[in-house]
């Protein structure tokens, strides 16, 4: 055979079990036929001109993977003569740029938020009488207005807020991850609309870890392996009808293309496949492919360690002629706790990894009554799927169904495409009730703490009243917002809270100062008192809303668009929510206090109390003539804080304790603030005790396996650029977090060796003899030709096609080593565009890059830290300024300044010795309690 020239006549010697998988000699009967014999020769001559120094046998057993594949060697398996040609092309170094805190940019805009305030500072203060006169005589006749006609402010008030309310009809939801997470401008959304516009579909891999009930035995035995294949074929018959999600969806879109008919992983028995492909296999990894998926083969204990032998001697992606199989992975990629012999020979292991990738085709569709982006018949086979495992007790999209668990010793977890929607939403649901009961706990404050023990002063209807203004600016807020074209996000579930709380805390700085007013002049008209109360009090409402709503609205520049709309909608319910504490709760308060003058009961306001009842001597009992009298000491909490504020602030020792604690507690806060850190994970999601938690855990004691993506090229000449796909090729196959066995790279199936076209060659010589290449390949899917004919599976379609126009996109699949930390996996991949885009030689970063959709919640570790500086330094000083404005006194408005600095320099340097770290979730929290202390200490 070696010696031959010219047309080479080849005889092939099926020597492999008579059995049907992969590699057998039915499937290799099967692909032969396949093979035409003018590529046959082809490849076979090709060896020839290769095998200077590889051995004879080296050179046959590639012919035979040649003809295993479908007609395409899979790399490096191309004979010994070409193992680690790739290597060396690349020589680095790595790109330089890769984002980092922007220390330069946050110093400048540090430097000129300090300057602008303390010169609008200096001029609030310069006319600071002024400025406190005009503010006071405005909410004073404010006051007096709503006192004489609050029917009528109530009712425009209420109008107005049906108007704006009417926007939540318009409201829309934003359901797409990549407009939520991913900063605006960044190069990772361009990458997914690339993939969604030229790749009909991506992948979704369902990854299982396999263990053995009693933690620590061996799982490699005759008996487990036995259980493994039952399930496996259990996995393979699982059928979806894609009728019904098409019916389920009809409202959305006509998806009976997409997802009808009946599906299967494998597309058996005349069912549509739902698997990726590996080459023309179905992807995927599993130690029973060792035994080719056939019990027979599964026997003693001595035939399993003499097979898992053979395979772990073999070069990875050449054939195994002692088994007839085609070796895809390494033993350390499907056995975790690997435990070998003194002759270095697998002898047990702990845990199996198992992989199975779906052909995923994500689209707007409703599954359950919910509404989401999401590939339905991944979603109701991951169903099935997690049922036959026995990972969940009941079905999780079929009621009333139970799961059972599956026969054997073994248990299994795993990561699965509806794995976030299932242990998310469960860890959701199970919180409700913690979250309801911080909402029962502000509102019961409320009710007891508002007014006082007194059937007649108990204030639960102004409660009422409070509440009323809170829900109204929330869904005021979600309204005017929806107008404003912002769509709705999950963020927008915090608003109520914080509403909840801003609008309980004005209301009762609104009745202290009734309260305060009243008992200074006890015979004041209610227009005077309610004048009065607006005057001190609406002011005070006034700087700690604005201060509130100017620190989200800032906020709203951020990059982040999930957390930008929730600024803007949170910045216009705090508006809002002061608003309907001016214009409704103060009418209120006005119609409450001709009710308390009348003697009337709280709530039962048609009845009047037969004894007098004074606000500053609370009888007792509570907003109902029939309840039986509780009148407990007036007063505690404010006797208490006074005992602590004689203690502390007006005598020696106490000022001197109080000094050192709080400096000490600063300086805790700056040392934890230097030392802050970035981090975000999507796992952090999955509660402690999940299916998905477990698996995660063993993962990374085993595996360490990562997250599976595709390098794309868009639009590169391939034949002028031939020596950057022979460097591309070197660069992907020296990244050290890549697992090399999971690469499918076309390139050196293509070109063997890495050289180029000789001189002379033509675009249209190269393109046809890529074509005459992609003919007989097992990478179709991987290569998009511009004319369309030649990407059609019709073949008579296709032979009528021009490759010489040349190829438009193509893609190299693989998949990473599990990466530890937020910014580790954020810097791998950008490093990755950074020197893929100097091989091409490329600014716009899209003619070669990297992509996952798991990329896209990577991106926020790149800018979010630089972000929640740039916020927070902008708020402080558009804070200091309008406390300058309107607490127009320099030492008063310092000392409140200085304040707020501290808690936020506490707080996030406690941030980091509690452990938290800084991502969207705690930006959004730190801009609340930016608020917040602003409103304490006003």
């Amino acid at each position: 055979l070696l010696s031959a020239t010219g047309t080479v006549d080849v005889s092939y010697t099926i020597n492999a079990p008579a059995i049907g998988g992969a590699g057998s000699a039915i499937d290799v009967r099967n692909r032969l036929a396949a093979v035409s014999k003018a590529a046959l020769n082809t490849a076979v001559t090709n060896e020839v001109a290769a095998a200077s120094s590889a051995s004879y046998t080296t050179n046959i057993l590639s012919i035979n993977q040649f003809i295993i594949t479908g007609g395409s060697p899979q790399a490096p398996g191309l004979g010994g003569a070409v193992l680690g040609a790739y290597n060396g092309i690349w020589k680095g170094p790595s790109a330089e740029g890769a984002s980092g805190f922007k220390g330069k940019e946050i110093g400048i805009i540090a430097a000129v938020t300090v300057v602008v305030a303390f010169i609008l500072a200096a001029v609030a203060a310069y006319k600071h009488e002024m400025v406190e006169g005009a503010v006071e005589k405005s909410f004073e006749a404010t006051g007096a207005l709503i006192a004489r006609r609050p029917i009528l402010v109530m009712t425009i008030t209420l109008t107005l807020s049906c108007a704006i309310s009417s926007g939540m009809v318009m409201q829309k939801a934003e359901s797409d991850p990549a407009k939520l997470w991913v900063p605006k401008g960044s190069v990772s959304l361009d990458h997914s609309q690339y993939t969604k516009d030229y790749w009909s579909s991506g992948t979704a891999p369902t990854l299982m870890v396999v263990s053995p009930k009693e933690g620590g035995a061996n799982i490699l035995t005759a008996q487990n392996l036995q259980s493994l294949l039952r399930v496996y074929n259990e996995i393979l018959a699982i059928k979806v009808d894609g009728s019904k999600l098409v019916e389920d969806s009809k409202g959305i879109a006509d998806y009976t293309d997409r997802y009808g008919g009946i599906w299967t992983f494998d597309g058996r028995d005349g069912t549509r496949g739902k698997c990726a492909k590996w080459g023309t296999a179905c992807a995927v990894q599993n130690v029973l492919a060792i035994f080719d998926y056939n019990s027979t083969l599964i026997t003693d204990e001595a035939g399993i360690k003499d097979r898992i032998a053979k395979w772990d001697k073999a070069t990875v992606k050449t054939m195994i002629p002692e088994l007839g199989l085609y070796k895809s992975f390494e033993i350390g990629d499907v056995l975790g706790g690997i435990k070998k012999d003194g002759s270095g020979h697998v002898v047990g292991a702990e845990a199996f990894f198992w992989i199975m990738q779906h052909q995923e085709d994500e689209q707007e569709v409703e599954i359950n009554g919910n509404t989401g982006m999401s590939d339905p018949v991944v979603m109701e086979w991951e169903a099935d799927a997690v049922c036959i495992l026995g990972i969940m007790k009941e079905h999780p999209s079929k009621k009333d169904t139970k799961c059972s668990q599956p026969s054997g010793n073994l248990e299994y977890s795993g990561l699965f495409t509806r794995s976030f929607a299932d242990e998310f939403g469960q860890a959701i649901r199970s919180d409700v009730a913690g979250i309801g009961a911080a909402y029962a706990v502000i509102i019961v404050y409320l009710f007891i703490n508002l007014g006082k023990r007194d059937s007649v002063h108990s204030m639960v209807a102004m409660s009422f009243g409070c509440l009323a203004c809170v829900g109204l600016s929330y869904v005021g807020g979600m309204g005017l917002g929806s107008l404003f074209g912002v769509k709705n996000n999950p963020l927008n579930n915090n608003i109520p809270f914080l509403i909840l709380g801003l609008g309980v805390d004005d209301a009762f700085v609104l009745v202290a100062e009734l309260t305060r007013h009243a008992a200074q002049d006890k015979g004041a008209s209610v227009e005077k008192l309610i004048a009065a109360t607006a005057k001190t009090g609406g002011a005070s409402v006034l700087v700690t809303s604005l201060t509130d709503a100017l620190a989200f609205l800032v906020g709203a520049s951020t990059a982040l668009p999930a957390l930008s709309a929730f600024c803007i909608y949170a910045g216009i319910s705090v508006i809002l929510c002061f608003l309907f504490q001016i214009f409704l709760f103060l009418p209120l308060l006005a119609i409450n206090l001709r009710r308390t003058r009348a003697n009337r009961f709280d709530l039962l306001c048609c009845f009047r109390s037969s004894v007098k009842h004074e606000i500053n001597d609370p009888q007792g009992c509570c907003c109902c003539i029939w309840f039986p009298r509780a009148n407990p000491p007036d007063g505690l909490l404010p006797k208490a804080f006074e005992w602590v504020g004689n203690k502390t602030v007006r005598t020696m020792p106490g000022k001197v304790g109080t000094l050192v604690f709080w400096l000490g507690m600063f300086a805790v806060g700056i040392a934890g603030t230097a030392n802050i850190e970035k981090n975000f994970k999507l796992e952090w999601f999955f509660p402690s005790g999940s299916y998905t938690k477990k698996f995660i855990d063993l993962n990374d004691q085993y595996f360490s396996e990562g997250t599976a993506f595709r390098f794309y090229t868009n639009d590169v000449d391939l034949f002028a650029q031939q020596a950057e796909m022979n460097e591309f090729t070197s660069y992907i196959d020296q990244i050290s977090v890549i697992k090399q066995s999971s690469l499918q790279n076309w390139w050196p199936n293509f070109r063997s060796m890495p050289t180029v076209s000789p001189a002379g060659t033509t675009h249209a010589d190269f393109y046809r003899e890529l074509w005459a290449w992609f003919g007989t390949s097992a990478f179709k899917d991987s290569i998009m030709w511009k004319d369309g004919r030649c990407n059609s599976k019709d073949a008579a379609v296709s032979a009528t096609c021009d490759p010489t126009q040349g190829v438009a996109h193509t893609q190299i699949s693989a998949t990473l080593r599990r990466l530890g930390d937020g910014p580790t996996r954020f810097k791998t991949v950008n490093q990755m565009r950074l020197d893929i885009n100097k091989i091409f030689k490329d600014d716009s970063g899209m003619r070669a890059f990297p992509f996952a959709s798991n990329f896209l919640y990577w991106e926020e570790m790149g800018v979010i830290d630089t972000e929640l500086a740039r916020n927070l330094i902008v708020a402080a000083g558009i804070v200091f300024i309008i406390i300058c404005i309107l607490i127009p006194r320099p030492r008063i408005a310092c000392i409140v300044s200085l304040c707020i600095c501290m808690s936020i320099v506490e707080l996030v340097g406690f941030m980091h010795w509690w452990g938290v770290t800084v991502n969207g979730i705690t930006t959004i929290y730190l801009l609340i309690c930016l608020g917040l202390s602003v409103d304490y200490s006003v």
